[in-house]
C-alpha cells in the first residue's frame, strides 16, 4: 500500500489534537489514551516513548497535583490526562511523519517556504543538540566534575552551557553558509518528491472528519 500524502497526515494530526482538546470526560480520554498506546504497540515506537515519559510523567503529576490544590478531583484527573494525551498525540505524530514530508505537506497547503524551512531545521536540530549536550556532559564527567541536577552543582554546568553555546553559533554558521551557497532566497522551488492525495485518502479524511462531528455532537451533549 502507498504511503500516505503529508496533507493527509497533517490533516489526521490535527483532527486527533482537536479531538483531545474538546474532550471533557475523563472517560473519553482515558479510551483516547488507550488507542494512542495501541497505535504505538503497532508502529513499534512503545520503547521510544516510555523513554520520553521519563520527562512526560513528572510534567503530568504536576498538572494533577497543581489542578487536585486549586480546583478538585474531576478537574486535576482531566487537565493530567488531557496533557498526557497530548503528548502521546504529539510523540505518534512526529513518530510516523519526517521532517521532510512536513516540510512539503505545509508547502502544499500554501505555507511559504522560509516558515517551514525554520519548522524543518528546528525538528532536525533539536535532537542534534540534545546529543551534543550528552557527549558535553560526559566529557566534563570525565574530567572530574559533578553535573548531576543539585543546586550545589549549579556552577559546574557553566561547562556545559560555554560549550553548548560555541557550538551552536558554529552550527549556526555552517547553516547559513550551506543557505547562501545554495540559494536560498531562490524562487519557484520545486519538490524532491511527487506527492499526489489518492481517492482512498479522500475517503479517510471525510469519514475521519464524520466521526469527529459526531464526537463533538457527542462530547456536548
Amino acid at each position: 500500500m502507498a504511503p500516505l500524502d503529508p496533507r493527509t497526515k497533517l490533516a489526521f494530526g490535527l483532527l486527533g489534537i482537536f479531538t483531545i482538546l474538546i474532550t471533557q470526560r475523563p472517560l473519553s480520554l482515558l479510551l483516547e489514551a488507550c488507542i494512542l498506546l495501541c497505535t504505538l504497540s503497532v508502529n513499534r515506537s512503545a520503547k521510544p516513548l516510555a523513554h520520553a515519559l521519563k520527562l512526560t510523567i513528572p510534567m503530568v503529576v504536576l498538572v494533577f497535583a497543581i489542578g487536585l490544590i486549586s480546583f478538585d478531583i474531576h478537574v486535576a484527573l482531566l487537565l493530567s490526562m488531557r496533557l498526557f494525551n497530548l503528548l502521546t498525540a504529539s510523540f505518534v505524530f512526529f513518530r510516523s511523519m519526517r521532517s521532510e514530508e512536513m516540510g512539503d505537506g505545509l508547502r502544499k497547503l500554501g505555507l511559504p517556504y522560509a516558515f517551514t524551512f525554520i519548522l524543518t531545521t528546528a525538528m532536525r536540530y533539536v535532537p542534534l543538540m540534545g546529543q551534543k549536550i550528552r557527549l558535553i556532559m560526559d566529557a566534563q564527567r570525565s574530567r572530574g566534575m559533578d553535573m548531576r541536577p543539585r543546586i550545589g552543582n549549579v556552577k559546574n554546568f557553566l561547562a556545559l552551557l560555554v560549550p553548548l553555546l560555541v557550538q551552536s553559533f558554529v552550527l549556526a554558521e555552517h547553516l547559513a553558509l550551506a543557505m547562501e551557497s545554495r540559494g536560498f532566497q531562490m524562487k519557484n522551488r520545486t519538490f524532491r518528491r511527487k506527492y499526489r492525495m489518492l481517492f482512498r485518502e479522500y475517503v479517510l479524511l471525510i469519514v475521519s472528519l464524520a466521526l469527529f462531528v459526531a464526537f463533538v455532537w457527542w462530547e456536548r451533549g
